[in-house]
């Protein structure tokens, strides 16, 4: 193996690689979610409460406010790293929802454009759920500044 190669592997090893990575999948997943969010929140909201209704889900109304703004909200607080995890539950809930639309009520194909999709966020969102928001976020800057501001006293 070149020289070249080792030194992007011990870069991408190192943890600045590592929190670099996070950063990008984070904001990627984010501005996924405030896309869908905002195309449900300001042009077909009636629409997708009557997709829900469609599927028998009760309270639709209700479940389509909670995955638009899941889905808007969680996705800008992800972008940015605030309250990360929280928002990730919101946002894995929600595009898991989707896989079990998915899964049982459009195709029962888990390989199809939709359920591998949707699949393939849930997946991301679970996974940063694990990792949380990394180095490269305001979780952790203001979990910083609280740490030196107790040490200061």
């Amino acid at each position: 193996m070149n020289e070249t190669l080792r030194s992007l592997f011990r870069q991408l090893a190192h943890p600045f690689g590592r929190e670099s990575v996070i950063l990008l999948l984070r904001m990627w997943l984010g501005i996924i979610m405030i896309y869908h969010g905002s195309d449900k929140l300001f042009r077909s909201f009636d629409p997708f409460t009557n997709h829900l209704t469609t599927f028998g889900i009760p309270l639709s109304k209700f479940v389509s406010s909670f995955f638009t703004i899941s889905q808007f909200l969680g996705g800008a607080l992800l972008f940015v790293g605030f309250l990360s995890r929280p928002a990730l539950v919101c946002v894995v809930l929600t595009v898991f929802s989707a896989v079990v639309e998915a899964l049982f009520y459009v195709n029962y194909d888990p390989f199809s454009r939709k359920g591998e999709l949707a699949f393939t966020y849930a997946v991301l969102g679970f996974a940063l759920l694990i990792s949380g928001p990394g180095r490269y976020s305001l979780d952790a800057w203001l979990a910083n500044k609280a740490q030196e501001h107790a040490e200061d006293e």
